[in-house]
């Protein structure tokens, strides 16, 4: 165990660390930091680096969640101008206006989304339950196909367009 203001030194990966400790916590092995990963094993890095830190896009998110779709789509606009190869910034646009029942305009962001981000899995989560929204079925089990190869050991995206098709398959045929 290890006390507030102390420091703790590890090596990882043959790389030496020093760690400044707040509050307590007990260290048993560091996390190594190092893009291959402690085994040697790469890591994926993130396609896209989202600029959740920044006050527009804490707002724009804050937004989204309180149902204030417009209001975020507007502080999304400005964001995009800025960083237009983000495509979360595209997928949150695409899921603002699929809440207001845009689809079209939806769709258009999604397809941005994955443009930039082939293998965005929540772009392809979202954009499939615009389709099934549109009636458009292909779409969306082309989506969880997508998914399906993206998610090798499956992933929440995967599993949410998965239900949202078999609910969608049990209303048409009840």
């Amino acid at each position: 165990m290890v006390n507030s203001g102390q420091i703790a030194q590890h090596i990882c990966c043959g790389v030496f660390f020093t760690i400044a400790i707040i509050g307590y916590s007990s260290i048993t092995e560091a996390e190594c930091l190092l893009p291959t990963g402690c085994d040697d094993k790469p890591i994926a890095a993130p396609k896209t680096i989202t600029p959740a830190g920044t006050t527009a896009f804490a707002q724009a998110i804050i937004a989204l969640e309180g149902g204030h779709y417009e209001e975020a789509i507007s502080a999304l606009l400005v964001i995009a101008g800025e960083d237009p190869e983000n495509a979360d910034i595209f997928n949150q646009l695409g899921y603002a206006n699929s809440r207001l029942q845009n689809y079209d305009q939806a769709l258009t962001f999604y397809h941005r989304a994955l443009d930039i981000d082939p293998e965005h899995a929540g772009a392809h989560a979202y954009i499939g339950k615009v389709y099934l929204e549109m009636g458009d079925l292909t779409m969306a089990e082309h989506h969880l196909g997508e998914l399906d190869l993206i998610c090798l050991y499956g992933c929440e995206p995967f599993n949410r367009l998965k239900e949202a098709i078999s609910l969608y398959r049990a209303n048409q045929n009840g």
